[in-house]
C-alpha cells in the first residue's frame, strides 16, 4: 500500500504526467528516492498526499480500486504505451489485464440508426465467440457496443476520460452499473476530483485500443474520437476492421478515408467478420503458449518488445521502472534464450520464430 500511495502521490503532482513521473524515478534510481527528492522539492507535494489518502481511506466503501503498474494484473498491454498510467484506478472487476481477448468496438456519439444496430449485432456475435468488448461508455457506438456485450451476458469494460466519482453522461449510470455487475469494470487514469477536459476523452482511446486485440470501428465522421483510435490502432500493429455501410455520406467519411487507406480491413458481412477476426486471432494463440515459456521476471520486457521494431535499453529501462543493470542484465538473458537480438546502436529487437525454455 505505501508504494501503490507514493506512485499516485507522484501522479497527482500539478502539471506531472506519466512520462515525468516514469522519467524522474528512473534518473533518481528509485521510487522511495524520488519520494523523498519530490517532497522537499515541489510545490504542492503535500496536498496531493492529503487527497490520495483520503482517496484510499474511501476507496472500499465506494467499491474502487486501485493499483500501480507495478501490480502483476496491471494490463500487460499497456506497458508498450510510453505514456501508460502508472497508477489506474476501477470499479469492478479488478484482474482486466487478465480477461481478454478484447476487441475494442468505436465509432461516433452522432450514430445513425444503421450504426447503433451494427454495433450492438457485433458485440453481441463477438462476445459469443468467447472475445470481451472494450470501449468507452460514450453516446452512440461505445454504448450500443457495451450493450450488445451485455445482452448475450458476456463481459464489457470501459475506459473513462474522467474520474470515477461520476459517470459521463449522467444517463449511462445504470448501463455502467450493469457492466460492473456482469463481471466488467469502468477504469480510468484520472483521480477522483480531477478537472475534466475534452483532450482527456480522446486520449482515453489509446487506452482502449491498448487494452485490445483488434480494432472494430463502426461508423466515424472524418474527425473524432473514433479516428484516434484508428490511429492508435494503426501505430501499435494491431488488427483494425472498418465497416462498409451500405451507403456512404458524411457521417462515415472516416470509415471511407480508411478503407481506401487499408482497402483489407473493409467489411460488411458480419459472419465473414467474424470469421477473418478469428481466424487472426488462432494465428496468435500459438504466441500466447510461446509467451508462457519466459519466465515471469522476464516476460514484460520481452512482451513490450514484441510487435515492434525494436526498442532501445533506456526505452525499456523507462517503460518497466528498472535500473540499467537490471534492465541489461534480463535483456542478456533474452538473448542467451534466442528470444531477443542486440543490434548496433543499443537497439533490441525481438525474435519469434525460434522457442526454447527461457530459465
Amino acid at each position: 500500500m505505501e508504494r501503490l500511495k507514493k506512485w499516485m502521490t507522484l501522479a497527482a503532482l500539478p502539471g506531472w504526467g506519466a512520462i515525468r513521473v516514469k522519467k524522474t524515478v528512473a534518473s533518481l534510481g528509485s521510487l522511495d528516492l524520488a519520494w523523498e527528492r519530490v517532497a522537499r522539492t515541489t510545490a504542492g507535494f503535500d496536498q496531493a498526499i492529503r487527497h490520495v489518502e483520503e482517496i484510499l481511506a474511501c476507496a472500499d466503501e465506494r467499491g474502487d480500486w486501485s493499483m500501480s503498474w507495478e501490480d502483476p494484473r496491471y494490463p500487460s498491454t499497456w506497458r508498450s504505451i510510453a505514456d501508460a498510467p502508472v497508477v489506474l484506478h476501477g470499479r469492478g472487476r479488478k484482474d482486466v489485464g487478465q480477461l481478454g481477448p478484447f476487441a475494442a468496438v468505436v465509432g461516433t456519439r452522432k450514430c445513425c440508426e444503421e450504426a447503433a444496430n451494427v454495433a450492438f449485432r457485433i458485440s453481441r456475435m463477438l462476445t459469443n465467440r468467447g472475445w470481451a468488448i472494450a470501449s468507452g461508455l460514450a453516446r452512440g457506438v461505445d454504448a450500443a457496443a457495451h450493450r450488445g456485450a451485455l445482452y448475450e451476458n458476456g463481459t464489457t469494460v470501459a475506459c473513462l476520460g474522467h474520474g470515477l466519482d461520476r459517470i459521463y453522461p449522467i444517463a449511462h449510470e445504470k448501463l455502467a452499473h450493469s457492466m460492473i455487475q456482469g463481471g466488467g469494470a469502468l477504469l480510468s487514469e484520472y483521480l477522483h476530483g480531477s478537472l475534466s477536459a475534452p483532450w482527456q476523452f480522446a486520449s482515453r482511446n489509446r487506452l482502449v485500443v491498448g487494452l485490445s486485440e483488434a480494432l472494430v470501428l463502426i461508423q466515424s465522421p472524418r474527425k473524432g474520437g473514433a479516428m484516434v483510435s484508428a490511429s492508435c490502432a494503426i501505430d501499435s500493429g494491431r488488427d483494425m476492421w472498418v465497416y462498409r455501410p451500405k451507403t456512404w455520406g458524411r457521417r462515415w467519411e472516416g470509415n471511407q478515408n480508411l478503407i481506401e487507406a487499408f482497402p483489407d480491413t473493409a467489411w460488411s458481412d458480419p459472419e465473414e467478420l467474424m470469421e477473418r477476426m478469428g481466424l487472426a486471432l488462432s494465428m496468435r494463440s500459438s504466441s500466447t503458449q510461446e509467451e508462457m515459456q519466459v519466465s515471469p521476471t522476464l516476460r514484460p520486457l520481452w512482451l513490450s518488445l514484441v510487435g515492434t521494431s525494436g526498442k532501445l535499453l533506456d526505452q525499456l529501462m523507462l517503460e518497466h521502472n528498472l535500473t540499467r543493470e537490471q534492465t541489461r542484465k534480463r535483456l542478456f538473458l533474452l538473448e542467451l534464450s534466442g528470444k531477443v537480438q542486440r543490434l548496433p546502436g543499443g537497439w533490441y529487437v525481438p525474435l519469434v520464430s525460434t522457442w526454447g525454455d527461457v530459465c
